[in-house]
């Protein structure tokens, strides 16, 4: 006789439909997979390390332009190994997020309640727009569902040392810190509460310690002596505003009302999973929704993003995965063919509602419709300036359907070019392909950039289309040290992009850039400055 979980379904069903539900997630993500500008900076960065042009986006210094470390060396490992710097890229955070689907789907025990849980997931456009991308979300999925399962259901085979499953969950975590470090946030009060209740266990609480610390401290050695930082250049380009506390919070809650208005069932599956855990969960399930609740608070408290859905994706897997561990008490719970099916049509009732609700109110997910140009307008005074980044992007060509499609085509533009009059940069996915696998080789320093050009945003796209030897200026501060260095005033409240927070470049700066030369400046006092920096991100003479 089959065996059955513990909702009476037979664990061959069981099993058959944890497949089917992988697979499903899988292909949906796959059918909307795309690149946008942001990671481009990462490319670029991972391009120029690989290829002897330095640590930084621009050859001539070392700046860390890129937020998860953890990614861009997975990145720079796939390209080197492979020269598969897009396709490879798209693979593997396809793996990822299909890893910590299988993690979810393997630690629900019904087959209603997994119906329900992936349809929430495919439905989230948040979740299947960043399961690729090129950003750090793959890697964050499979980390935080890693985590999850070290916490929520902790196993230890028979025969396994206690010490092989502290030190896992030491590395999970310093993986999980360097995807992105703001997701302590949210892996906080799950990883304390684990803590709390290993405290006695004074030997395995410091070998997960030590797990955790020596990778972490390993790159933030890495990083001072490669970047003379700790941090990404992007938090000082993000966080060197003059921009009240109050404007902010406003603009993060603006950040969340259009991400409910254009993709509500993300923050439906935010919510139920809280609820949940928070009414019927565990302890370290109400650690994990507490988690949720602070990384909301720390999305509001940054003012959001630009990229609607993108600092959502994460909270969805989580909440989700809450939902997947919490018993919820049904009025049938037995084995009866009549009963299992009563809980089936449920699901299914559950999965038409979401699917009506999402059509009537005009946010039709993407995994349903596939849209090939942005869904949405985007101003400052329109959605908040937070717009449709995969529409956007689909809709100049960087989706893998297109790269597909185009296969058989003739290459439209050169490998790289020159800034010019800065027309004609766009690169389609295929052409971005064909530029990282054409990237230059050089073993010597270079002092001096062919050309220099100031730009805020699209960065990422000019950098692959003009090569290694075009010195980007990004007057929003990603990518540049010095600008990060001054503060943002915004001309007037709310006149600002979330992210693009624009400085004005001084005189003469761009000229000091092109000659290598900081006394072109025209304030000396900011020349002192350009120079001292220069001492710690420009990298010595070699060759």
């Amino acid at each position: 006789m089959a065996t059955r979980d513990e909702s009476g379904d037979s664990g061959q069903l069981l099993l058959g439909a944890r497949i089917v539900a992988v697979g499903l997630v899988l292909l949906v993500c796959l059918r909307l997979a795309w690149v946008g500008d942001d990671a481009l900076i990462t490319l670029r960065t991972a391009l120029n390390i690989s290829h002897g042009w330095g640590p930084g986006f621009n050859a001539t210094e070392a700046v860390q332009g890129y937020t998860h470390p953890l990614w861009f060396l997975i990145w720079t490992a796939i390209g080197v190994a492979t020269d598969q710097w897009i396709v490879g890229m798209l693979a593997v955070s396809l793996a990822l997020t299909a890893l910590a689907v299988g993690l979810l789907v393997w630690s629900t025990r019904s087959i209603p309640r997994i119906v329900v849980l992936v349809t929430l997931l495919v439905l989230s456009n948040a979740f299947v727009e960043y399961a690729t991308s090129g950003l750090e979300n793959g890697l964050a999925y499979a980390t935080v569902a890693t985590l999850m399962v070290l916490t929520l259901r902790p196993r230890r085979p028979a025969g396994m040392p206690a010490i092989v499953p502290a030190a896992l969950a030491g590395l999970t975590v310093a993986a999980v810190l360097l995807t992105r470090l703001d997701l302590a946030v949210l892996v906080a009060p799950a990883v304390l509460w684990t803590a709390i209740i290993a405290r006695h266990h004074w030997r395995l609480l410091g070998v997960a310690l030590a797990a955790c610390l020596v990778p972490l401290a390993g790159w933030f050695a890495w990083s001072y002596a490669t970047y003379a930082a700790l941090l990404p250049n992007t938090f000082d380009a993000k966080r060197n505003v003059a921009i009240p506390a109050s404007e902010l919070a406003t603009q993060g809650l603006r950040y969340l009302w259009v991400s409910f208005q254009h993709d509500p069932v993300t923050l439906v599956a935010v919510a139920l999973g809280v609820v949940v855990a928070a009414t019927a969960g565990s302890a370290a399930a109400r650690a994990w929704a507490l988690g949720v609740v602070l990384y909301l608070g720390y999305v509001i408290w940054v003012g959001g993003d630009f990229m609607a859905g993108r600092f959502l994706a994460v909270l969805v897997l989580v909440s989700v995965f809450l939902v997947a561990v919490t018993p919820i008490p049904l009025a049938a719970q037995s084995e009866a063919p009549a009963h299992v099916t009563s809980r089936l049509a449920l699901a299914l009732g559950i999965c038409a509602v979401l699917v009506l609700g999402t059509a009537l109110s005009d946010a039709t997910p993407v995994a349903l419709t596939n849209p090939q140009t942005a869904r949405w307008e985007t101003t400052q005074n329109i959605n908040a300036g937070v717009g449709d980044e995969r529409g956007f992007y689909v809709a100049l060509g960087r989706s893998l359907e297109d790269y597909v499609d185009r296969l058989s085509l003739e290459y439209v533009n050169p490998d790289f070019r020159s800034l010019g009059n800065r027309e004609g940069l766009n690169r389609e996915l295929r052409e971005l392909d064909r530029e990282a696998r054409n990237w230059p080789t050089t073993d010597t320093y270079i002092a001096k950039p062919s050309d220099a050009g100031t730009f805020c945003g699209f960065i990422g796209t000019v950098g692959m289309a003009t090569g290694p030897t075009v010195h980007l200026i990004d007057s929003c501060g990603l990518t540049d040290r010095f600008l990060a260095s001054r503060r943002y005033f915004p001309a007037s409240p709310f006149a600002w992009k979330p992210g693009h927070f624009e400085r004005t470049v001084p005189e003469g700066y761009e000229q000091a850039i092109l000659n290598s030369d900081p006394d072109l400046m025209k304030d000396p006092a900011e020349a002192f400055l350009l120079a001292k920096l220069w001492t710690r991100i420009r990298p010595p003479a070699r060759g």
